[in-house]
């Protein structure tokens, strides 16, 4: 397995997160979004992974003294966060509770950073963090309020009105920001501006959604099918499941009977049992062997 451009992965994933929000934004069907999520998703850990190889790549060297497993997804950039926000927000939304776990396990190093992310992911989670500190109060000041502050449920509601108010505006100078105004004969940057968070919590938080529920970026249809078909029980964890863990550093044991594969090694795909040793490559030019689970399990 050669050198691989973790960019080019990171571009891959946000390409099809937007087709997701593209189809929703055309009307499709909610049932039909879900095989978009878990293709989007599969990118998501593609991206990962490819971030992990080129961090243990580069610090070959040095490899004692960095950490491999920081997420590309930095919660302190508007437009990261955001990113976050929608890949956990819209997992819940459609009930998608391993995958939630999954892309916040591959954000850990971000985890216990943000009272919203954390809000968000806690019921699916089974490692849920107090947190009292956040990043960006433009926009997400009003949101945390509705959850934290408000008083009564109708103080709930008009928060989260406010946050919808105030949610584009607030976006000023991210990629998609006035997408719809750039449009030429074969490409347009718009695929449509939503607010998946506030439907989350909402959901999350059982916030009447009638007052606001027309809002130009509340995704209404989004709430009410994860309403009816109970996504907020179908999330969360099963009593004693533990997470499934993607990675697994050399010398340590296998967590999962199945196929993995290390880019420290050329045709390195191989079964493994659970507890068996993950065997170290000695003398790889990428420095540490990091044994990556592989989805094709045949």
């Amino acid at each position: 397995m050669g050198k691989v451009d973790s960019v080019s992965q990171g571009g891959l994933f946000k390409d099809k997160l937007a087709l997701l929000e593209l189809h929703y934004t055309a009307g499709e069907p909610i049932e039909s979004l879900k095989p978009l999520y878990a293709d989007a998703m599969q990118w998501f850990s593609k991206w990962h992974q490819a971030h992990e190889e080129y961090r243990a790549f580069i610090s070959k060297d040095d490899i004692e003294k960095i950490r491999l497993d920081i997420s590309p997804v930095h919660f302190e950039d508007l437009f990261h966060f955001e990113i976050a926000l929608d890949v956990v927000s819209l997992g819940l939304l459609l009930g998608e509770g391993d995958k939630v776990r999954e892309a916040t396990a591959w954000m850990g190093s971000e985890r216990g950073s943000d009272m919203l992310f954390e809000a968000i992911v806690e019921p699916a989670v089974s490692d849920p963090r107090d947190v009292d500190e956040f990043f960006h109060p433009q926009p997400y000041d009003p949101l945390l309020d509705a959850i934290y502050t408000a008083d009564t449920p109708e103080e709930a509601s008009a928060y989260v009105k406010k946050y919808l108010d105030g949610w584009y505006k607030a976006f000023e100078g991210v990629p998609w920001h006035n997408g719809h105004l750039v449009a030429t004969d074969e490409y347009m940057a718009y695929d449509g501006y939503w607010a998946f968070e506030a439907a989350a919590v909402c959901v999350i938080h059982n916030i009447d959604d009638s007052s606001f529920r027309d809002h130009l970026v509340y995704p209404k249809d989004l709430a009410d099918w994860a309403r009816a078909n109970n996504s907020l029980e179908k999330i969360k964890p099963d009593a004693g499941a533990r997470a499934l863990r993607l990675r697994c550093e050399g010398d340590q044991p296998c967590p999962q009977t199945g196929f993995w594969y290390t880019p420290a090694k050329e045709n390195s795909r191989r079964a493994f049992a659970t507890g068996e040793n993950m065997p170290v490559i000695k003398g790889s030019p990428w420095g540490a062997t990091i044994w990556y689970w592989d989805d094709r399990q045949s």
